[in-house]
């Protein structure tokens, strides 16, 4: 039997649906199923807080369909547990996390057993984990092995730090206090770590220089894919019913996701009378993101803006393949996935100047500095006036889609990251 252990405890946390399948999430999904094709001998488990252990699953390859079922617990509700650790002392907090943790313990574990999940325990004494999720999951995890004396290795991919970039303007303390010791403990904790892009790297070694994270371990770079599949899922009618040309956001949102200087770049088209394309906003719905919308210098925007809440991934792909262009504003990313999977469907992809989006597009994305709608907008209106231009970009995206990373290069890539500590399987 394989001693390493690929973690999909953020596949279980979101199979209640409470999350979308997104982000994080969608990167363990994907990671998980392209290692059990690539790694058959490789081991799956999940971590219940309910019962601090971890669980072993069994994902299953349909032959027919090649599809991976990753078979983790669905539908298990769980009471969000509390913080373990907290890198702060605050007397009041700290007396009454114990208690309110060991309630919540037995109610997730009375939940546990009446969704009848059978799982058996896993020994990770001498394992290797390897966790692509959030950190303040892995910490968790890694705590409650340390306290149990169980000798674990880590492995984890971190996704980025860019929480980092902005303490000084958070207004809740606590937020930057954990964000810094959950990476602190992983780093410290790990054996060796992955990073999802150059730019990810460059970033923790910043950090790490200026004293705000540990000296790292060997840090090994696996960018992520651009594939994107689809998913198979029903298509909703007012999805399939778009006709109309569109720009497409993916969860962007107002502030780093920088979501206002597409709402300003549109603005400028029309009020220059310049014919501006519809926007769909892909995502979670955001009511910060609504009233922002409603403020008076976008009265003529609104009629051209549409949500679509929550797309699964059927419906995601559609949106891609359909839309004139996918717009990525973000100020700072990890890596960016609309932006890939954008031109894995052969859509262009606006981007902003945020370093890793060029590794992500290279020479087929179309780049605007964030701070400058009138340079958004100049891109949105030859996309949208000049026919032969469009086509050409796409062209462009489809002869270069066979060099495009897919799910399988990331999981082969993460494969020999751990072979090369563990060595053969005992």
């Amino acid at each position: 039997m394989s001693n390493v252990v690929y973690d999909l405890t953020e596949a279980f946390l979101a199979s209640t649906g409470r999350f979308p399948y997104y982000g994080i999430v969608r990167v363990v999904s994907e990671i998980g199923r392209e290692l059990h094709r690539t790694d058959p001998d490789l081991r799956f488990a999940i971590f219940s807080r309910a019962h601090d252990r971890f669980f072993e699953v069994h994902p299953t390859l349909d032959a027919y369909s090649d599809h991976v079922e990753l078979n983790v617990p669905t539908y298990v509700t769980q009471v969000p547990h509390l913080r373990d650790i907290f890198y702060s002392k605050n007397l009041t907090r700290d007396t009454m996390v114990p208690p309110l943790q060991a309630i919540i313990g037995r109610i997730n574990r009375s939940r546990w057993r009446r969704e009848q999940v059978a799982l058996d325990e896993m020994d990770m004494q001498g394992k290797t984990l390897i966790s692509t999720g959030r950190p303040k999951h892995i910490v968790s995890a890694m705590n409650s092995l340390d306290k149990a004396g169980v000798s674990c290795d880590l492995i984890p991919l971190l996704h980025d730090v860019f929480p980092l970039h902005g303490m000084h303007r958070v207004k809740r303390r606590s937020f930057p206090e954990n964000f810094i010791g959950d990476n602190r403990y992983v780093i410290n904790r790990a054996s060796r770590i992955i990073v999802n892009s150059a730019f990810t790297k460059s970033d923790i070694a910043r950090f790490s220089r200026d004293g705000v994270l540990p000296p790292t371990p060997e840090v090994a770079v696996v960018p992520l894919a651009h594939e994107c599949r689809d998913g198979g899922e029903e298509l909703a009618p007012s999805i399939e019913a778009q006709d109309r040309p569109y720009l497409l956001t993916v969860g962007a949102t107002i502030g780093r996701k920088n979501l206002e200087v597409v709402f300003d770049a549109l603005n400028l088209l029309q009020q220059k009378n310049k014919r501006a394309p519809r926007l769909i906003l892909a995502g979670a719905p955001r009511k910060h993101v609504r009233d922002y919308l409603q403020k008076e210098r976008y009265n003529i925007l609104r009629p051209l803006v549409e949500e679509v809440p929550n797309p699964n991934q059927h419906q995601l792909t559609h949106l891609y393949r359909r839309a004139m262009a996918l717009v990525l504003p973000s100020r700072i990313e990890g890596w960016g996935l609309p932006a890939g999977e954008a031109l894995w469907n052969g859509t262009p992809a606006i981007c902003s100047t945020a370093p890793v989006l060029r590794e992500v597009c290279g020479d087929l994305g179309l780049y605007f500095d964030p701070d400058k709608p009138e340079d958004l907008a100049a891109i949105i209106e030859r996309l949208n006036l000049d026919r032969k231009f469009l086509a050409k970009h796409r062209t462009r995206i489809a002869q270069a889609r066979g060099d495009l990373r897919t799910w399988n290069d990331v999981a082969q890539e993460i494969r020999a990251v751990y072979l090369s500590i563990s060595g053969p399987y005992q």
